[in-house]
């Protein structure tokens, strides 16, 4: 996927703090990670996680998409 023309370069890149933080909360909680799973976009997937108290650009969530479980998901589309 592309960036945006209305994102910055930068929106893609995910601290790994902010990554492990993110495993971390998929394997914890059972609930947060079924909904997860259960969402459709990148962007429903940032305002979730944002709710949970991380932040993180779709562009990012989208760049390591299939590193954020086992088995490659979630996917999600663009």
């Amino acid at each position: 996927m592309a960036p945006s023309p209305l994102t910055h370069p930068q929106d893609a890149e995910m601290p790994a703090d902010v990554l492990h933080q993110l495993k971390q909360m998929i394997e914890s909680d059972p609930a947060f990670a079924e909904a997860l799973r259960h969402i459709d976009t990148t962007e429903q997937a940032a305002e979730l996680i944002h709710q949970h108290g991380l932040e993180v650009s779709a562009e990012a969530l989208w760049r390591h998409r299939g590193t954020l479980v086992e088995g490659g998901r979630p996917t999600w589309r663009g």
